[in-house]
């Protein structure tokens, strides 16, 4: 079906590929930073994989998930998010994860689970991450532990009972300090912090059910947009509030974090933190999304004036609550004295606090010199202009620990000229932790965003930007940009035959090949699948552009080792330049594109510059195959049949089928004009089944009429063995027609056979185990291995029909014809020979022992009706 007696130069060639050598490249062996901090945070992180009906799969945790779980490895990898989370939790945490799918937002929650380590409390965040196509292909998690934060609630609760004794002692205080304590309570029992989600590039805000519960917006659509948020911002504050979240996003603070007034929904002003990192950026590195917390602490200054007005008060309640209270004076000559500290202190410095009351320089060694100096200046600004104090610093502990530490006060004048600080300080190691590592992990996902993740090269995304960019610096310089499409040629055939593991090694040592062949300053890229891009922008003399295109070709060239086989593939390689080819990026992309399938149509293995007429090709070439869809609905094809001739007696005896298109325009043409396409757009497959079916059809009559079995030859294209939807079942067929299996002979070439995969051969072995006879066509002219001859049962050898064409006048081809048919017949197979034009070359087959011919010399291909009366003739 494939090939008429003509030979075949484009017919499809496999060659053999093994792996590439395990080398690692240059600095593999250094560990990567982000690996170690994957693999030694405390909090838990995980990575699923999305797949169909709303599946998730574990592939990829770190250590800190098996210490909190007790789980192993084969407990987790690979696993179903069901078979590893307990219920009840599971479907909840399957909700938030359809959400986070929908929403395209990161999800927070809290839930309790039991793993054999135990009953876990963790705040969970997931974040969904979507390819090109906005499908959401991974799901990225974090769990903070937080059954610590829930122990210290506990003790908050004793604090509580604590502060109400004692508000029941002083009777004698006012209604409205009664209240001030009612709402201190309040802000202990409620801990929490809202979730606010800020895009940039549409300047839309949303907001978690916690946030609006500090707001007391009830009402969904309360609050939507930035701007009715903005308004609620004390006008005081507001300039405040910008100018630092400008200065954040400028790069000058490390995370935004801000304190101000905002008026809640029933007029009420309180006093709240915001906090906040950027999540995504474009491929230029402008800020697209933030992500950050709403924390109310309108308690938490109330309880700041209440320290102030009584230390006994204070005293109680700093054994309770976690971090330590203070009181810190500033005297009018500089010096720092500390006159109280809670005994959290020992906790949090390592010294007691009564050591730290007598010489606050005990602390002060300890704290990191940077930091001490941080320290200093935010005393300074919040004694000269009374604003609250907040700072974090780094403190060293005797046995050589760090921990990050955060302090909050609030600045008061005293009598001398002194200032006076009642505040607070807690460890923030953990937040700190949790903090930078959602910095190195929004740095991966921009990584997955902008980059292939099987070669490291740019995607399709940098790629177009970094294209423009070029094309934008051309234009401004007068200079040119030259842009090569490449695309592996059988590459889909080594995939389907040898599997995806095999052709993503071969993609990834491609894809080092092609880089290799360029400049540092060039672009190299992964559009997808096997088709790789290259932006030159050193392009003044043209013999440079095609220096560098034919180093590519020849290094993908050179065989491939992937694993244990020996792969040989090439290129196809297309060029176009601005701007004498193109004017923008899409004309320049398309053109490139046209020059690379005249490389591929024109044999393949070759580099191809962009001509005008190209643009004109490809129309045809689109035009033929929306004709071509219609050719089998439309009863357009016909099957030729060329006899084959038993050179012993001379009689027709077989038959090969070859398929004719009747063109709308009235034009038979001959497969070499269409088959080509039909195996690239996957019409081979209805094309190949109908020529089967109608052969079978023939066999069948034919066998009638003659009274003995009559044997027709179908070729199967390479790419008919690869899985179809709808697929014709040959075995069925027979058997449903009644027609013996060994009367259709399947014709495969040897490039089917170089790379043989486990689906090959057992389609092979069906059509074996049936009863049909199997050939191989065109014979000794491929990358030829015997080893395929003792693992399939092959029937016939087909000499090729360029060795028949020289056997007369040519030694060398006669040894070669007599060597084939020789060793066919030690292995117990027929030889047919192709191509067989004059009477001198039947007798030279006869006398080397062929058994079988077909050719000019006997008949050319004949339309049904005429090779049946061929066969009626005496």
């Amino acid at each position: 079906m494939l090939s008429d007696d003509e030979p075949d130069s484009a017919s499809p060639r496999l060659i053999d590929i093994p792996p590439p050598s395990q080398a690692l490249p240059a600095g593999a062996g250094r560990e990567n930073a982000l690996d170690i901090i994957y693999r030694n945070i405390q909090d838990v992180i995980y990575q699923l994989a999305v797949e169909e009906n709303e599946r998730f799969r574990f592939v990829s945790v770190n250590r800190a998930f098996y210490a909190a779980t007790q789980l192993r490895p084969e407990q987790v990898i690979g696993k179903q998010v069901g078979e590893v989370i307990p219920e009840p939790s599971l479907a909840m945490v399957l909700g938030h994860y359809r959400e986070a799918i929908r929403s395209g937002q990161t999800q927070h929650w809290q839930e309790q689970s039991d793993f054999p380590a135990g009953r876990k409390v963790g705040r969970v965040s997931v974040t969904p991450v979507f390819d090109a196509q906005r499908r959401c292909t991974d799901l990225v998690g974090t769990v903070h532990d937080i059954s610590d934060m829930i122990e210290r609630e506990d003790k908050l609760k004793q604090a509580n009972d604590a502060l109400q004794q004692a508000i029941a002692a002083r009777d004698r205080l006012a209604e409205s300090v009664r209240r001030e304590e009612e709402r201190l309570l309040l802000a202990l029992d409620g801990i929490g912090e809202g979730v606010w989600d800020w895009r940039l590039d549409e300047n839309s805000t949303s907001f978690s059910t916690k946030w609006r519960e500090i707001m007391g917006a009830a009402d969904e659509q309360a609050l939507a947009t930035t701007q009715q948020w903005l308004e609620r911002i004390h006008p005081d504050d507001a300039a405040r509030v910008r100018a630092s979240v400008t200065r954040y996003l400028r790069g000058e603070t490390p995370i935004y974090s801000c304190e101000y007034r905002v008026q809640r929904m029933s007029g009420e002003w309180i006093r709240v933190r915001s906090r906040g990192s950027v999540v995504e950026r474009s491929a230029t590195g402008q800020a697209l999304r933030m992500i950050g917390t709403l924390t109310d602490i309108t308690e938490t200054e109330l309880m700041r004036q209440a320290l102030a007005d009584s230390n006994q008060r204070l005293a109680q309640l700093a054994q309770q609550v976690p971090g330590a209270l203070f009181e810190l004076v500033r005297h009018a000559n500089g010096t720092l004295a500390c006159l109280f500290i809670s005994d959290m202190a020992y906790k949090l410095f390592g010294l007691a606090p009564a050591r730290i009351q007598d010489d606050l320089g005990c602390l002060s060694a300890r704290i990191a010199p940077a930091h001490q100096v941080r320290l200093r200046r935010a005393l300074e600004r919040s004694a000269a202009q009374l604003h609250p104090l907040q700072v974090e610093f780094q403190v060293r502990l005797a046995n050589g620990e760090q921990h990050w530490c955060e302090v909050i006060a609030t600045p008061a004048r005293a009598g001398a000229g002194a200032t006076i600080w009642y505040g607070f300080t807690d460890d923030i190691s953990a937040r700190k932790h949790s903090e930078n590592t959602i910095r190195l992990f929004t740095r991966k996902l921009e990584q997955r965003a902008n980059y292939d993740t099987l070669t490291g090269l740019p995607n399709r995304a940098l790629f177009r930007d970094r294209l423009e960019q070029a094309i934008e610096r051309a234009e401004g310089y007068a200079g040119e940009v030259a842009l090569l499409f490449i695309d592996l040629d059988r590459f889909k055939e080594v995939n389907d035959l040898l599997g995806h593991d095999a052709g993503d090694l071969l993609l990834v040592e491609a894809a080092q090949r092609i880089q290799a062949c360029v400049h540092k300053g060039d672009t190299v890229a992964r559009l997808g699948g096997d088709e790789f891009t290259v932006i030159l922008t050193d392009t003044r003399e043209l013999a440079h552009v095609e220096a560098a295109a034919q180093a590519i070709l020849d290094a993908l060239a050179l065989p491939f080792q992937v694993r244990s086989e020996l792969l040989h593939i090439t290129g196809s390689l297309g060029i176009a330049r601005f701007p004498a080819d193109a004017a923008n990026p899409e004309e320049l992309m398309r053109n490139a594109d046209h020059a690379m399938y005249r490389s591929k149509s024109g044999g393949r293995n070759q580099l191809t510059f962009f001509e005008a007429t190209m643009q004109a090709a490809a129309i045809r070439r689109l035009k033929l195959l929306a004709e071509l869809r219609r050719a089998v609905p439309d009863d357009q094809l016909e099957l030729y049949f060329q006899p084959i001739v038993d050179l012993a007696s001379g009689r027709i005896v077989k038959a090969e089928a070859l398929v004719r298109w009747r063109h709308p325009s009235g034009v038979l043409l001959v497969p070499d004009s269409f088959i080509g396409v039909a195996e690239e757009s996957g019409l081979i497959h209805e094309i190949g089944d109908w020529v089967f079916r109608t052969a079978a059809h023939h066999s069948k009559r034919w066998s009638g009429q003659l009274g003995h079995e009559f044997q027709v030859s179908i070729n199967k294209s390479p790419v008919q063995f690869q899985p179809q939807a709808g697929a014709t079942d040959w075995v069925a067929h027979l058997d449903d027609i009644h027609l013996l299996p060994r009367c259709i002979n399947v014709e495969i070439t040897e490039g089917l056979l170089l790379n043989l995969s486990d689906t090959v051969l057992s389609k092979l072995g069906a059509l074996q185990a049936s009863g049909m006879q199997v050939s191989i066509d065109d014979f000794g002219t491929g990358y030829s291995s015997m080893s395929y001859l003792k693992r399939l049962d092959i029937d016939y050898l087909k000499i090729d029909q360029s060795f028949v064409a020289e056997l007369v006048h040519d030694n060398f081809s006669r040894t070669i014809t007599d060597t084939i048919i020789v060793m066919a017949h030690k292995l117990g197979l027929k030889v047919i020979a192709e191509g067989v034009e004059t009477a001198e070359q039947r007798s030279c087959l006869s006398a080397s022992g062929c058994d079988f011919a077909q050719g000019f010399l006997f008949s050319r291909p004949l339309p049904a009706d005429q090779f049946e009366a061929l066969l009626a003739l005496p």
